[in-house]
Formats: structure tokens, sequence, C-alpha cells
């Protein structure tokens, strides 16, 4: 018998054991678990303006990821590593599940560097949750996430990718492998519309393709107008091609730090509001530079007014398909519509320069 991990918090709210028998199938196990994830609450995806705004990229190659890049994990059937719940308890279990209907529990996943190269990590950065093995048994454990330092009989995982066959359209697969302690463990997901993941010495590993977070450019106007929809804005796109890439917050924050501007201080008419957004706006295409993505980062300057100010800030797409603004002076992060002046008004944007 397997108890289920607790934390000190949930300590009065133990839930009940787990039976494993001795040759017990994971999939029979895990998908009649009492913590199944909901279903897809929208079987279209986040959809604005007829269509979901974040479109998932063509495979990206393992040897191509790095360490300062979002991606999706996706498998044979289509379905992506997912968190459960997305992640609104002290940890989570991790599932593969159709995007279009779990798409509320798909997070940007960093690697902490090329699995190809050297074995490495997975985290959910919106957390800062690695995937962790609920244990180390040698013929399979549940993967979940949770804190780096969540307990020592729970250990995070360094997978491995390598390549495992070809698709008939020609895409390579991989699978990811965890040596746990001399034992070779490949991540695996068991059939269905979604199903829990976890890892396993005897069981087929899943074939997996790698992603980056697209912004369709035809969806940007409309996206806009939904989260200002009194608005009346010039929309400027700095593109001739069809898609952005969605950034997530820690690649926000470290164009932040990157830029140096927590060292620099507000001067009228030389260094004022709109010269922080360009500094920052120039910092996230210099990161974008430095890792080569196939398209520019969904970051730009927007310039709005209430009825007292007027003021410059910069806007970026997050890998859900949100808009929000970046405060370039101090590196505060809000949602679009809760852009507002030290008053608390509102501001209303009027020219947008992606």
């Amino acid at each position: 018998m397997t108890i289920l991990r607790i934390t000190p918090t949930e300590a009065t709210d133990l839930l009940l054991p787990i039976q494993r028998e001795p040759h017990a199938d994971p999939g029979d196990l895990l998908a009649g678990h009492l913590h199944a994830p909901r279903r897809g609450q929208d079987s279209s995806g986040p959809s604005r303006g007829g269509g979901p705004v974040i479109t998932l990229s063509e495979p990206i190659p393992a040897e191509q990821i790095d360490a300062s890049t979002p991606y999706v994990v996706k498998d044979a059937a289509g379905r992506v590593l997912s968190v459960q719940d997305a992640g609104s308890g002290g940890w989570e279990w991790a599932y593969f599940g159709a995007y279009d209907s779990y798409w509320t529990d798909v997070f940007p996943l960093q690697f902490s560097g090329n699995p190809v190269d050297k074995p490495a990590s997975i985290t959910m950065p919106e957390r800062n949750w690695p995937l962790h093995s609920n244990g180390t048994a040698t013929s399979w454990e549940y993967a979940f996430w949770a804190p780096s330092d969540y307990g020592s009989g729970y250990p995070v995982m360094s997978l491995s990718a390598k390549a495992a066959q070809k698709n008939q359209d020609g895409v390579q697969t991989y699978t990811l492998s965890w040596n746990n302690n001399g034992t070779t463990m490949n991540l695996c997901g068991d059939s269905g519309s979604w199903n829990w993941a976890y890892v396993s010495s005897s069981h087929s590993a899943a074939a997996l393709t790698f992603h980056r977070f697209y912004v369709q450019k035809s969806k940007l106007d409309s996206l806009f107008s939904a989260t200002w929809p009194d608005a009346s804005y010039d929309l400027k796109l700095n593109t001739g091609d069809k898609y952005y890439q969605a950034v997530s917050t820690s690649q926000v924050m470290a164009a932040y730090n990157n830029s140096g501007l927590a060292q620099y201080s507000w001067k009228a008419d030389y260094f004022d509001c709109d010269d922080f957004s360009y500094v920052y706006k120039a910092q996230c295409s210099k990161d974008a530079y430095a890792v080569s993505p196939e398209y520019g980062y969904a970051v730009g300057i927007i310039f709005g007014t209430t009825a007292n100010s007027a003021h410059a800030v910069n806007v970026f797409i997050d890998t859900s398909g949100t808009v929000r603004v970046i405060e370039p002076q101090n590196g505060q992060i809000a949602k679009g519509e809760d852009w507002k002046d030290h008053a608390g008004a509102a501001y209303t944007p009027y020219f947008i320069l992606m």
C-alpha cells in the first residue's frame, strides 16, 4: 500500500490511500483515481474572435530545446503534458490531456537545459514546480508537480530525451527517460482523452514532440478589442510573419532584469515613460535574438490615457492567450483590463506597436 503525499497544511485533510497491487496496470488505477482532473470546461479552447488565440507550433527538434523558452510536451495521441486543477493546490498530479479540452491546465514548461545533451528537469515556471516521481519503485511511479524541496522520498526527475521513431509525416518523436538509481524509467501515459502521467521500466514509453506557444497575428486586433472593448486605438504590427511567439511571465521578468531598467529613474522629457517602454521592447528583441526563435516575441509598446493622465508601458500576450502589461519603470505586471493610473482610473489605449 502506498500512502498519498500530504503537505503540513493538508495534514487534517488526509486523502484515501491508493491500493497498489504487485502487477497492477497503472492506467487502470490512475484513470479511476478519486482526484481525476476535471473535464474540459470549454471544448473549443480559449476562444476570442472566432478561434483559439494560442496556436502550438510545429514540432521542435529536441536538440533545439533551450532553458529560456517555454514549451508544450505533446504525445502521439495529440495530448499535452498538463497540471491537474491548474496548479491550484500545494502540489498537483501530472497528466496527458487533449489540448482543446484541457487548455486551462496547460502551462508553459521549461527545461533546465537541453535534455539531449544531458538529463534535465522539467519545471512549471508559473509555480516553480519541477516534475517529481512519487517514489523510487523500479516498476512504475506516478508523476506529479510540486516545489523542488517537497521531500527526499519524492525525487525531482532529470529526464533524458532520445530519438524514438519518425511518424508517417516525417516528424521525429522522442522518449523522455529517468535514471532511477540505475533503472531506466520512461515517461508514459495510457490511452484516453486524458490519463495520468507516470514513469515505468516496463510499460511503453510515450512518443513525444516539443512545441512552442504562438499567437496568430490575425487575432491580435480581436484580442486587444476584447481586453479594451471601449477603446479606439491604432495597432501597428512590426512583422510580416503570421505569428508572434507568446511569452511566459518568467521570460518577461528575465527581459526586465536584463534591461537594467531597475537602475534608472524617470527624468522629465528625456527619459520618461515612453523611453522606458522603448528600452524594454528593445531588450525583448535582444533576448529573442539570443535564442533564435522562429518568430518574434509577442511584446509591444502601448500608450493610453485616463481623464487626467497619459502613460506608456509594455504589453504582451502570455501563453494562455491573456493580454497583460508590464510597467517598465518597476517590473510590475497586471492584466490588460487592470491597467490603471495611481488614482485607480483605467487607461484607455490609443496606440499599440507590436
